[in-house]
Parts: structure tokens; C-alpha cells; sequence
């Protein structure tokens, strides 16, 4: 059954990257800006929760914006986890003829740590902000993890199981909110110590 789903998943990667001319400096340009939209976006809307918090003088967009952080934190750590054990999966561009269109250190393909970054940061982002930049970012991070496929540095298994990964970190995260530790350790301190410095 593995050695199945192993072949579908070098199958799908394959037949993916059949859309993409590695020669076509536009494709490989878009494909290089995609590879990391979404860690750029998830970036700014941390940054913009927090600031429009001190803005509007309330403290449940300080917290959001954690929630948020701790949700990739925690999926982070899982990923962390599973590499100690896990076996290492090679990277496509190491075991076939696929050209890698983005730099990338051969390390272990299984599972992807944007594909967690992605299934934590869009989950999280459903729960703790507005449903268009939720939107946003569902619609980046779908285009990040393609962009990743078709640059033939994960499989579409990959990305897949780290998306899972990282929506059952923000989902711990959720059923956790309102423990002791949290409301009074996890949030209240950051919040408090930002507000030292008028952050």
C-alpha cells in the first residue's frame, strides 16, 4: 500500500511538473515569488494585528496575533518531532531527473515544513482574524505549496500530510485557549511586556 502511494505521489509530482518550462524565466520568476508568499504575508498580518491593536488600544488583536504565533509554533514542534523519527525522504531533485527551480539544501523532503507553515498559518487565521484575510491567506498558501510542487522540491504527498500537520497544531492551540497557562502565562506576559515599550 506505501509503495503505492509513494508511486502516485512521484506520478502526480511528475505530471504537475509537465506545465512548467524550466527554460521560461517568467514561470520560473513566478515560481520563485510563490515559494515563500505565504511566510511573508502570515509575517505582515502579525505585525499588522499587533500594531492595529496598540492603534485601536485593545489587546484582543495582541492576542490573536499570538494565538496565531503559537499555532506555527506548535505545528514547528510536531514537524521537529516527527524528523527525529521518521525516515528521511529525499528530496525529488535527488533522486530523479527534475530540475529544481528553487534553492533549497537537500535535506529531508517528508513532510514539508511550508506545508505545516501552511495548514497551521490559513487554519489559524479562519479562527483568529476576518474571514477576507483568512481568504488571503488561503488563497497564497494554495499557491505557495503549488509553487513548491511544480519547482520539484517536495511531492504533492508532502505538502499534503504537512498541511494536515499544521492545521492539527493550530487546532491544539484552539482547544487550549482557555487553559490556565495560557490566559494567564502565554498571553498575558507578552501583551504586558509589549506594553512596557509602548508596543
Amino acid at each position: 500500500m506505501l509503495s503505492f502511494l509513494i508511486s502516485q505521489d512521484i506520478a502526480l509530482l511528475n505530471y504537475l511538473r509537465s506545465f512548467i518550462d524550466p527554460n521560461s524565466a517568467l514561470q520560473v520568476k513566478i515560481i520563485h515569488i510563490g515559494s515563500d508568499i505565504e511566510v511573508a504575508l502570515v509575517m505582515l498580518v502579525l505585525i499588522g494585528l499587533w500594531l492595529y491593536g496598540v492603534y485601536k488600544k485593545n489587546n484582543q488583536f495582541k492576542i490573536d496575533a499570538l494565538m496565531m504565533l503559537y499555532s506555527i509554533g506548535l505545528a514547528f514542534l510536531i514537524y521537529i518531532i516527527l524528523n527525529l523519527g521518521l525516515p528521511l525522504r529525499p528530496r525529488p531533485e535527488t533522486v530523479s531527473s527534475i530540475r529544481p527551480l528553487v534553492d533549497h539544501l537537500p535535506d529531508n523532503s517528508f513532510p514539508s515544513g511550508h506545508g505545516i507553515f501552511a495548514g497551521a498559518s490559513i487554519f489559524a487565521a479562519f479562527l483568529y482574524t476576518r474571514r477576507c484575510i483568512a481568504g488571503i491567506l488561503l488563497i497564497s498558501g494554495i499557491f505557495m505549496l503549488l509553487s513548491r510542487i511544480l519547482a520539484g522540491i517536495h511531492y504533492p504527498g508532502d505538502i499534503f500530510i504537512g498541511s494536515i500537520i499544521g492545521a492539527i497544531g493550530a487546532y491544539i492551540i484552539y482547544i487550549l485557549r482557555n487553559k490556565k497557562f495560557m490566559t494567564e502565562y502565554l498571553l498575558v506576559y507578552p501583551v504586558k511586556i509589549a506594553k512596557f515599550f509602548k508596543l
